[in-house]
């Protein structure tokens, strides 16, 4: 008895062991289930502290269940060459320090031929600019590398690749293409303003310009003043595809799908496949990065180019390689002539070295050189760009500086009080913009993530931080809590309320990052702990889950998605939009007609009309007013031309008077894609204009 006592002690044990060795595999989807009831509970706001509770709560059970999760070395402890490697490395670093001198030269040469000239558009300059970015590559390339037993081996590193690994990836970056540009005209079907202005300014810079196309290290648009170069883009694309909204479209659409590869190599670097996959697939496929990628704007170019230097600063830690510090370095260059938020950026690779420097200082001295790398990069990367800053001191960060909801540091407790009482209840706003409250930028119009992602996003934040001491972590950390700091709180336009997602865009790879961690974690825990059938159940579920999040967001954009003036909590957001909305609708509709038609507006129109936005989506049709219908009614007659007359709200009493002087067309309400009407419209069509039964 005593023996069978014993051995039922001994097998409870085993299996009390065994469960919370798997503990990963069953207690990470307690932790989802209640992060999502957290989330779902912060849309009642007398339950939001409940709510929170929850959250932290989930966050807790992800660590306790995926704490000892595989994430590969980013630090490798021992370094080593070969003799013949030392040999080598003479020759290599002879090689390198020539053309590191031929690359100082080039880059010189390029800021004094920027000097000299200013106004060219490429000139001497772009083309010295060019050559210093190769020569920097190549010097990089013939510098030396030390290896390392440790990344030799494929535990501590990436796994290799597969076929089906890649054909996965394929798969990614064509949904993530597809998504963004099919139907590019019409959806989004609001129009912003910016969109419109943005290709007028690439038209008037660089296709019809009066005078010579602007440089391209200078910046363009008045009071907004971004770098040429996007604005060069544009107009090429719009050279290639005519003036349209999907030409103007087109550029962000695609930086938007191209970020995915990056991203993908950063995470699979760190995390491992199925993160990677699972990061890969919700950015493709998330409704709001979807969104900015569809967009005429050049916020989603940022997160192209942080996903590219965060990959390759991983690599670089993992490698020792010179040419990806560089690479790391030359991305986060370039990246400053395009949108403003990457000038962030500089202070998150300084933190990250600060960090690196005490947290890891034994391996990471071993890196000063390495680092050198990326600050040179970085600045061969800027180009004759910097020059034109240092030249014009007030543009760099004028524009942000002037927008700050809090502008100096706290000097008294009176101040941290008085900083505490203003930052507070916009981080707070930002906190529920990710997935409770509607953005209120004028750009996007629902929160940033979905339920399920959001749920996820929590998981994964809490991992990140209870393993804040790996660099990849501090780095995504680091970079998501900037942005939303800086961009989201610190910044805010004049009469905004937040969030303000637009200027999210930059953190889009760290948030994306924190909703691929807990996924993989998962994946990994049910490897480690469960047979081969048990194992590919977690991966049916993992494709399951992303099938249903990838349908739940292309039907909400594609199909629910719209621009609700209601939605905005600002009175003067609200009334621009519902401008905005009636312009878009006006536009759309007169699309629709085509050039065959000329466009009547009868009466006084509280709306304004903006041509621009109508040329961008129909050439070549006429656009009349009739004020007073009573006494301004006859118009002349134009062979194969149809006519549309138009009646907005408080000119509807006219609708009769045209009806009998213009017969035979057809009435029509035009509503918007929620269904609110917006106007009423009466059409005669070509041939019937052309009829004896028309007046002359």
């Amino acid at each position: 008895m005593l023996l069978l006592t014993r051995m039922r002690d001994t097998a409870l044990a085993r299996s009390l062991l065994w469960r919370w060795s798997a503990r990963g595999v069953w207690l990470g989807p307690v932790a989802f289930a209640l992060s999502l009831l957290g989330t779902e509970l912060l849309r009642r706001e007398p339950l939001r502290l409940w709510a929170v509770l929850l959250l932290v709560g989930a966050g807790v059970l992800a660590v306790l269940a995926w704490s000892d999760s595989r994430w590969s070395h980013s630090l490798p402890a021992d370094w080593g060459t070969s003799l013949a490697e030392t040999q080598l490395q003479v020759w290599r670093r002879r090689c390198a320090l020539a053309t590191l001198a031929g690359t100082a030269f080039l880059s010189a040469l390029a800021h004094l031929a920027f000097l000299a000239a200013p106004n060219e558009t490429f000139g001497a300059a772009g083309w010295l600019w060019l050559a210093g970015i190769a020569v920097v590559i190549a010097a990089a390339a013939f510098r030396s590398v030390a290896r390392s037993p440790q990344n030799d081996g494929e535990a501590d590193g990436p796994p290799a690749w597969t076929w089906w690994e890649l054909a996965v990836v394929a798969s990614i970056a064509i949904l993530a293409l597809a998504l963004r540009v099919w139907d590019l005209r019409d959806v989004p079907f609001n129009i912003y303003p910016d969109e419109i202005m943005t290709g007028l300014v690439a038209e008037r810079a660089y296709i019809n310009g009066a005078g010579p196309a602007p440089c391209l290290f200078s910046t363009l648009w008045s009071d907004i003043e971004l770098p040429a170069l996007w604005f060069a883009i544009v107009a090429g694309a719009l050279k290639l595809g005519g003036i349209g909204l999907t030409a103007v479209r087109l550029p962000a659409a695609l930086f938007g799908a191209a970020t995915v590869l990056p991203f993908y190599g950063f995470v699979r670097g760190v995390w491992g496949r199925i993160a990677a996959i699972a990061g890969a697939s919700i950015m493709a496929f998330s409704a709001a990065n979807v969104h900015y990628s569809r967009m005429a704007l050049n916020n989603i170019t940022t997160p192209f180019f942080w996903a590219v230097c965060f990959f390759f600063i991983m690599r670089g830690l993992r490698r020792r390689r010179p040419t990806d510090w560089t690479l790391a370095g030359l991305a986060a260059g370039v990246s400053e002539h395009f949108y403003y938020g990457t000038r962030l950026l500089s202070f998150i690779l300084i933190a990250f070295v600060v960090y690196l420097l005490v947290v890891h200082w034994s391996a990471a001295r071993r890196y000063l050189g390495d680092i050198g790398w990326l600050i040179l990069g970085y600045l061969i990367g800027f180009g004759p760009l910097l020059s034109y800053f240092v030249t014009h001191p007030g543009l760099y960060y004028g524009r942000g500086a002037g927008l700050m909801t809090w502008n100096r540091i706290p000097a008294s407790w009176h101040d941290i009080q008085q900083m505490w009482s203003t930052l507070r209840p916009i981080m707070s706003e930002n906190l529920l913009g990710i997935s409770t409250h509607s953005a209120q930028d004028i750009m996007y119009y629902a929160p940033l993530l979905l339920a399920a992602e959001a749920a996820l996003l929590v998981l994964g934040v809490a991992l990140l931080a209870w393993r804040w001491r790996h660099p990849a972590a501090f780095l995504v950390l680091l970079s998501g809590l900037a942005v939303l700091f800086v961009g989201g709180t610190l910044i805010l336009y004049p009469n905004s309320s937040p969030p303000m997602l637009a200027h999210w865009t930059p953190a889009f790879p760290a948030l994306y990052v924190a909703v691929a961690v807990p996924v993989g974690a998962w994946v990994e825990s049910a490897g480690v702990c469960l047979r081969g059938r048990e194992r590919w159940i977690t991966i049916s579920v993992v494709v399951v889950g992303l099938l249903t999040m990838a349908y739940a967001n292309t039907n909400f954009y594609f199909y629910r998605y719209y621009a609700d003036p209601e939605s905005l909590r600002n009175e003067r957001y609200r009334a621009a939009q519902r401008l905005y909305e009636v312009q878009t609708t006006q536009s759309r509709y007169m699309a629709t007609l085509g050039p065959a038609y000329r466009v009547v507006v009868v009466g006084q129109s509280p709306y304004p009309y903006d041509p621009e936005t109508t040329r961008y989506l129909v050439s070549g049709q006429e656009y009349i007013t009739i004020r007073d219908p009573l006494g301004q009614l006859s118009l002349d007659h134009v062979t194969a031309k149809g006519l549309a007359f138009l009646f907005f709200p408080g000119s509807e009493q006219y609708r009769e008077i045209i009806r009998e002087r213009y017969p035979g067309g057809m009435e029509e309400e035009v509503r918007n894609p929620v269904g609110r009407r917006v106007f009423y419209a009466y059409v005669i069509k070509p041939q019937i204009i052309g009829s004896d039964s028309q007046p002359r």
